[in-house]
């Protein structure tokens, strides 16, 4: 418990400053302390929000050497893709190509183990990150530079080697490793445009990375097609089919694997087939229903995205901000490139967004553009829709809560993050009217926010149903501690989710947070305000239980109106809806 007292208070004439107030405490019927709506603002404030672990990325190239390599010292975002290469470690990369008439020679690399010093300037990359405050999308592949050379891959023994020389470097990595692109293969690592690469051989490497990397290192392959192979699956146009025996026992067979293995996507939106991301010819490859619908269920926490780009002529024009505003949520869309294609993100820059979303509605919102739609949504993005908390806290210390949150982003949270309520009140104390702060930080081990779901869209047969808005309800109870010297004195709570290894890597919430609701930065959500009462047992106030938008039987209704209490009458609210009292 982290607890804090900031004056020295004399306690007899701080029980007469108090003496009001706790009278005007025990005028209140003692079960009106029960679980009280608070009055919070609920909209969402459609600002971009500062979580950097989705939204648009920045590529940099790192260039790892044998020796006397340099690391990046200065990440160009906050949401990096790191485009580390090893083509100095391949035989087949050429560093340096003879163009002069033979005035100099065609230099490659060597295919030998990475070495100490490049292992070492890929880690300090990722320390000066994470000093950054940022997070990485990691892709390691063998074309120089990144200049889209084919035929760069070398022997898959190498390859192999240097999986297992990487493995304990991302490991150590994970807390701000968003997810590892598993290029390795071919231009750009984008396994394509090399005779060395075959579904096997992708297949050996991407599992012999899994076993030598924690379950928290997510790992995409570039297409459906591989991540297929990956998990086991060889004839796709018949097997790859979720609801299938054949899918369902491989599935049973890999366990958490399947939520591990994703893939990313540098052909997304060109084409309906994505540039040949998808299939066009379903019974030999995966199409994009079968692809999107793997997404959807097994990609649930996992990174997806890529490059999106302009439309190929002649094919179907898919890649527009409306069109992500619904397949966008069926594969948890998590991140994009921002640099590329250019074109088209200037085009979404200039256009208007179309459609209704929640609280991005055209018809309330001026120049509401189809790339802010997009950035805002890329991803999780979590909004507090209604807050119940106990009014009071007993003698025995017992906070209770239960909160509606929204999360209306494409995505959901894949990292691990701790939850924490945090306490904060000020009060004057003493002959010299002290202030005196009072703080309590208590972690919630019994709340996940990547299970906080977005929204869920399902489709059977022509029909699209909208299953799940993105609505979840967290309850949890506290052991606050009890303290004498504060009854009576109204406490604020917030939630805070923040990274167990980076206190200051916190998640930030669409609500609007001003300086009065909260004093410690935007990433601690106003829940709402209570107040300690050490002569009375938390577990004697009744648990109001909100349950959706009614109450059990004729309950009264208690509703907090700012520092008000309002006590509702239950039976004259139920027979206003038509429900007979029982």
């Amino acid at each position: 418990m982290g607890m804090c007292f900031l004056a020295f208070r004399f306690r007899v004439l701080k029980g007469l400053v108090l003496f009001g107030l706790v009278v005007a405490f025990l005028q209140s019927p003692l079960w009106a302390a029960g679980l009280v709506k608070q009055n919070i603002d609920t909209t969402d404030a459609m600002t971009t929000l500062a979580n950097y672990d989705r939204g648009f990325y920045t590529p940099q190239v790192l260039h790892l050497k044998p020796s006397g390599g340099k690391p990046i010292e200065k990440p160009y975002s906050k949401l990096l893709h790191l485009r580390a290469e090893i083509s100095e470690f391949s035989s087949n990369a050429w560093l340096g190509i003879d163009t002069t008439g033979g005035k100099k020679d065609t230099t490659r690399g060597v295919s030998q183990d990475l070495t100490e010093d490049a292992l070492n300037v890929l880690q300090k990359t990722f320390d000066n990150i994470r000093d950054f405050g940022g997070h990485v999308i990691v892709r390691i592949c063998y074309d120089p530079w990144y200049n889209g050379r084919s035929n760069v891959t070398p022997d898959h023994k190498w390859v192999l080697q240097h999986v297992k020389q990487l493995a304990p470097v991302l490991s150590k990595n994970t807390d701000v490793i968003v997810a590892l692109e598993m290029g390795m293969h071919g231009a750009y690592g984008e396994m394509h445009s090399d005779t060395n690469i075959t579904y096997d051989r992708v297949s050996e490497a991407v599992n012999l990375m899994l076993r030598n990397t924690p379950p928290e290192l997510k790992i995409l392959t570039r297409t459906g097609n591989y991540s297929a192979k990956v998990l086991g699956f060889d004839d796709w146009g018949k097997d790859f089919y979720i609801e299938g025996d054949t899918f369902q026992e491989i599935a049973k067979a890999k366990g958490d694997t399947m939520y591990r293995v994703g893939m990313f996507n540098d052909g997304y939106l060109g084409t309906q087939y994505d540039y040949g991301t998808w299939g066009a010819d379903c019974k030999t490859s995966i199409c994009r229903e079968e692809g999107v619908a793997w997404l959807e269920k097994y990609g649930i926490n996992t990174p997806y995205g890529g490059e999106a780009l302009t439309t190929a002529a002649g094919y179907q024009v898919i890649n527009t901000p409306e069109f992500l505003s619904y397949e966008g949520f069926r594969t948890h869309t998590s991140y994009l490139n921002i640099q590329w294609n250019n074109n088209l993100i200037d085009s979404w820059k200039k256009s208007l967004f179309t459609k209704k979303d929640f609280d991005y509605d055209p018809a309330k919102v001026d120049s509401l553009t189809g790339f802010k739609y997009i950035n805002d949504h890329l991803g999780y993005r979590f909004v507090l829709r209604e807050s119940w908390l106990s009014d009071t806290v007993g003698a025995d210390g017992v906070f209770r809560a239960k909160l509606r949150i929204q999360n209306v982003g494409f995505g959901n949270l894949t990292r691990k993050m701790k939850a924490s309520l945090y306490v904060h009140g000020m009060a004057n104390f003493g002959l010299l009217d002290t202030i005196a702060a009072f703080n309590i930080d208590k972690p919630l081990d019994s709340v996940d926010f990547m299970k906080v779901y977005s929204r869920k869209i399902e489709i059977k047969g022509a029909d699209t149903v909208m299953t799940f808005d993105g609505n979840n309800e967290i309850a949890f109870e506290v052991d606050l501690g009890t303290y004498e010297d504060w009854d009576g004195i109204r406490l604020d709570a917030y939630l805070k989710i923040c990274s167990d290894t980076k206190p200051d890597d916190c998640i930030h919430f669409a609500n609007d947070v001003s300086l009065m609701e909260s004093v410690y930065g935007p990433e601690n959500i106003y829940i709402g305000s209570f107040v300690m009462d050490s002569r009375v047992k938390s577990s004697a106030i009744p648990y109001m239980r909100p349950s959706g938008s009614a109450q059990k039987k004729n309950a009264p209704f208690v509703q907090r109106e700012r520092h008000n209490v309002i006590i509702r009458d239950g039976e004259k609210r139920y027979k206003a809806n038509g429900v007979t009292s029982r």
